[in-house]
């Protein structure tokens, strides 16, 4: 039987799933950017063509692995419960090495990272603009890259959530170098974002869905953004 390229991605070629895994990766850095240029000639405010980039960027993702995605839906549907439970052991845990090594860093350093510092601002200032990236986009489109599109080429469990984890934290540094914000200290960085990349790896692998850690991810920016907003403009 032939295979068809978007098959389930235990069926398709290493190569295909290393190709689609550089276009997941590459496309992150070049399309949500060409979209928005583009975008913005038609466009004039600059933070509608940004949202309507980043859509168009999952769309692309999640045409290429529409059948990976939606096999991984059902599973995720018909096992919510224990699905959701083996993630929130791995979430604590996480998210308890994410305030760990935050608070060491910061007691070093006395300051924020710059991303964090960035998204803060954001938060504050076009905050309808910033909670749709925060908890919409940003969590569809890091999953699908960051998880999705590694596992099929990473067999061993660890590997894979080792190789998950320093993608995802490398990523966050990685945004302030292209925005020209970077300092060396920011790499220290990292760990707190590699915490909770490790887990969220680690709970898509055990329950077999990328909606597992895409669920947890919305989750924790919301609680995280609610947060900030409540303690800013409650002037704490």
């Amino acid at each position: 039987m032939k295979l068809n390229l978007f098959d389930y991605s235990k069926n398709r070629k290493w190569y295909i799933n290393l190709i689609f895994c550089l276009i997941s990766f590459v496309g992150l850095l070049v399309i949500p950017a060409l979209l928005y240029h583009l975008l913005r000639s038609v466009i004039n405010n600059a933070y509608i063509c940004d949202i309507f980039a980043n859509v168009i960027f999952i769309l692309i993702l999640y045409l290429m692995y529409f059948k990976d995605l939606n096999k991984e839906f059902k599973t995720y549907k018909k096992d919510f419960k224990s699905n959701m439970k083996t993630a929130f052991k791995y979430y604590v845990v996480g998210l308890m090495g994410m305030i760990f090594f935050n608070l060491i860093i910061v007691t070093f350093l006395k300051d924020i990272s710059s991303n964090e510092s960035q998204v803060r601002e954001l938060l504050y200032n076009n905050t309808l603009y910033a909670l749709l990236s925060i908890i919409i986009i940003g969590p569809i489109s890091e999953e699908i890259i960051f998880r999705k599109s590694l596992q099929p080429l990473i067999k061993n469990k660890w590997l894979y959530a080792i190789c998950c984890a320093l993608l995802f934290g490398g990523a966050h540094i990685l945004t302030n170098i292209q925005n020209n914000i970077f300092v060396l200290t920011d790499l220290f960085y990292i760990l707190p974002y590699a915490s909770l990349g490790l887990t969220f790896a680690l709970m898509d692998y055990d329950t077999k869905s990328t909606f597992t850690s895409i669920s947890i991810h919305i989750l924790h920016n919301s609680f995280t953004a609610m947060l900030l907003l409540i303690t800013y403009f409650g002037g704490l």
